[in-house]
């Protein structure tokens, strides 16, 4: 009996390999959304301000080094900054990203680029050891915060990402299930 050598299983395994490669690499490269609801008083370090009240969402992209944010307060006078600083509920901490650095009254959404990468993925991997800060003229310290939290995970549908990556992850993958296939019946043919 003549036995024939494995390339057709071989290189549908590589082709199965790298297919996979390349759709998880379109997987893993997702952008991260924390959120907090923030309030003023006890809840900051020193005490900021009694009646302020809002929410943040910060989206973070590790790989490019980007925070996009969307802050709304209300009850407070108009923001003088904003950033998120590094410390766990009821201590004050350094800043470690800025955010709106120029001042708004009610909401601002923005990015800020060229983040330090490890610094995001410490944010990311412990986000209640960080918090957002919204400072006034009335109170620098900080005049509403809220530690960082995972969002909600959005549990809709969404359609497969449309990237090179994940076009060339289908067909390496397709391509490795023909050659498999060809391989099978050219055994059961062979019998």
């Amino acid at each position: 009996m003549r036995t024939r050598p494995l390339a057709p299983v071989t290189l549908a395994a590589i082709l199965a390999l790298l297919g996979a490669l390349a759709l998880a690499g379109v997987v893993m490269a997702k952008e991260v959304t924390l959120s907090t609801t923030l309030a003023g008083g006890a809840t900051e370090t020193p005490p900021g301000d009694p009646d302020g009240s809002g929410t943040a969402s910060v989206t973070i992209d590790p790989d490019s080094g980007k925070v996009c944010w969307n802050i709304s307060v209300s009850n407070i006078a108009d923001a003088t900054q904003s950033h998120i600083h590094v410390g766990a509920a009821g201590v004050s901490g350094d800043v470690v990203v800025p955010l709106d650095v120029d001042g708004f009254s009610g909401s601002t959404q923005g990015c800020v680029e060229g983040q330090d990468k490890a610094l995001l993925a410490k944010i990311i991997a412990n986000p209640a050891g960080y918090y957002v800060n919204v400072h006034t003229a009335d109170y620098k310290p900080g005049a509403v915060r809220g530690q960082l939290a995972a969002a909600a995970p959005n549990t809709a549908m969404t359609p497969p990402a449309r990237s090179p990556l994940a076009l060339l992850g289908a067909l390496l993958l397709l391509a490795a299930g023909f050659s498999g296939v060809r391989f099978a019946r050219a055994m059961v043919t062979r019998r």
